[in-house]
């Protein structure tokens, strides 16, 4: 009975010198990741298999252990586009369509004058007024549009250049906004025969 209880007791004392050996290696890590007792001894599959202890994890290798990005970082809230804001109206275009020719020739052969086209496009109201030589409207017009104005070369002498000028005004809308432009000919003489 003696030995047989010697047996037991040695065979427990194995087992339990096994299973403290078992932990220890899970417990220290030395030689870049591998499981040891921490003097350098690594326990035996044999010595703690079958007693229900549970396998070692393996450590996680340096490139595990990098930092992911986490939901506390910033972020950019995304971004609206407003529709442009009303800054009432614009000239976009106001132009000579058609430059003006003076009248020449004789009295018996005569060359009638070009007159002078203007065109224009404004955003931002529906009319505009065109002045011609002054302040005085000569008339209202839609927002696009184009205008055929007779050029007087009268009064000038051959040779001369003849200028008018001609301002655009806009109508409503906010602001008035406003551009003039010239159109210019030459006079020429027209011979009595």
């Amino acid at each position: 009975m003696k030995n047989k209880t010697a047996t037991l007791v040695l065979a427990g004392a194995v087992v339990f010198a096994s299973t403290i050996g078992a932990v220890a290696g899970c417990l220290s890590l030395t030689n870049g990741g591998e499981t040891g007792s921490g003097a350098g001894s690594t326990p035996s599959p044999s010595a703690d298999a079958g007693l229900g202890t549970a396998e070692a994890t393996p450590s996680p290798s340096p490139d595990a252990t990098r930092e992911t990005p986490t939901d506390t970082e910033t972020t950019r809230a995304p971004t609206t586009t407003r529709p442009p804001q009303n800054q009432g109206p614009r000239i976009v275009v106001f132009r000579v369509k058609q430059k003006p020719q003076c009248p020449q020739g004789s009295s018996e052969y005569p060359v009638e004058g070009t007159p002078v086209i203007l065109e224009w496009k404004v955003t931002g109201t529906d009319k505009v007024t065109i002045s011609v030589d002054g302040p005085g409207i000569y008339g209202t017009y839609p927002a696009e549009g184009s205008e055929t104005f007779t050029f007087s070369c009268g009064g000038h002498d051959p040779g001369e250049t003849v200028r008018h000028t001609y301002l655009l005004k806009t109508v409503g809308g906010g602001s008035v906004k406003s551009k003039q432009l010239s159109a210019t000919a030459e006079a020429y003489e027209v011979a009595d025969v």
